[in-house]
């Protein structure tokens, strides 16, 4: 088996593990049994742990962090998006919002899957340094936690308007109060904020180094982005109430997947997929 294989079978084990854990999830919050939660941590984990593998394999094959193709980011982006939630259970200890969230690395493994690693590209050498590749890692555990935050602000207004409805299904039923949910996209907002600012000095000394300029178009649309972020972090203080506020997220998580596909393939010179 080569590496390119071994990577394909090791990323879909890691989706098999991903799978199971949100059907373990969904029994556990209509059942409420430890075990169920348990079986759930146990497979997020061994799916976090394969998908690392996947992802070894995959650096070993290009001779850097495996973000050059659009499918390997993707991967990338999967990784880190259990490795978000597993932050934000370390934090909170909430499980609920477990079905709400696990999904999301469910859908970019598989479509990274489905695109295939097709013949590795060679990375430029210049792309191969730690600093670059801590840019580079850092700004998709940026982007994933964020990506928490578009799913946490949804669930918060579907909750909102359910409450006032008084209609509650069994699974938001099952759901913290909405200041606990809350609190998680806050802790997502926060996490992302500071993992995109870290992301983007390192990236500006990394280009000061290697390129002519350190500005383009990705830079413009981050700095944007953080400012986004840090708004939603700072609204309460300002009188904007909840609602509000997660509508903004909400379009602040627009203007990420922009920035995360339209700017690289299309608009700016620099950060591309090679």
């Amino acid at each position: 088996m080569g590496i390119l294989d071994g990577n394909e079978a090791m990323n879909l084990a890691a989706l098999l593990c991903y799978i199971a854990a949100e059907a373990f999830a969904v029994a556990h919050i209509r059942r409420d049994r430890d075990a169920l939660g348990t079986a759930t941590t146990v497979l997020l984990l061994l799916g976090f742990i394969i998908h690392f593998g996947a992802l070894v394999l995959g650096a070993k094959a290009t001779q850097t962090v495996p973000y050059n193709t659009l499918p390997g980011s993707m991967s990338l982006f999967a990784w880190m998006l259990v490795g978000a939630y597993g932050v934000l259970l370390l934090i909170h200890r909430e499980v609920s919002t477990g079905p709400f969230l696990i999904p999301l690395a469910i859908l970019f493994l598989a479509v990274s899957l489905l695109m295939g690693t097709g013949r590795p590209l060679m990375s430029d050498p210049r792309l191969s340094g730690p600093l670059f590749a801590w840019h580079v890692t850092i700004a998709i555990f940026g982007y994933a936690t964020l990506t928490l935050t578009f799913v946490l602000a949804q669930l918060y207004l579907i909750q909102m308007r359910q409450l006032h409805r008084r209609t509650m299904g069994l699974l938001f039923a099952r759901l913290p109060a909405l200041d606990v949910v809350w609190g998680l996209h806050r802790s997502a907002a926060l996490l992302g904020v500071v993992a995109l600012s870290v992301a983007t000095v390192l990236g500006l000394i990394w280009a000061r180094q290697n390129w002519r300029t350190f500005w383009d178009a990705k830079v413009a649309f981050t700095l944007v982005m953080i400012g986004i972020y840090i708004f939603t972090l700072l609204a309460p203080r300002l009188g904007l109430g909840g609602k509000r506020t997660a509508w903004v997220s909400i379009g602040g998580y627009g203007l990420l997947i922009f920035s995360y596909t339209v700017v690289n393939l299309f608009i700016t010179a620099e950060h591309v997929f090679r």
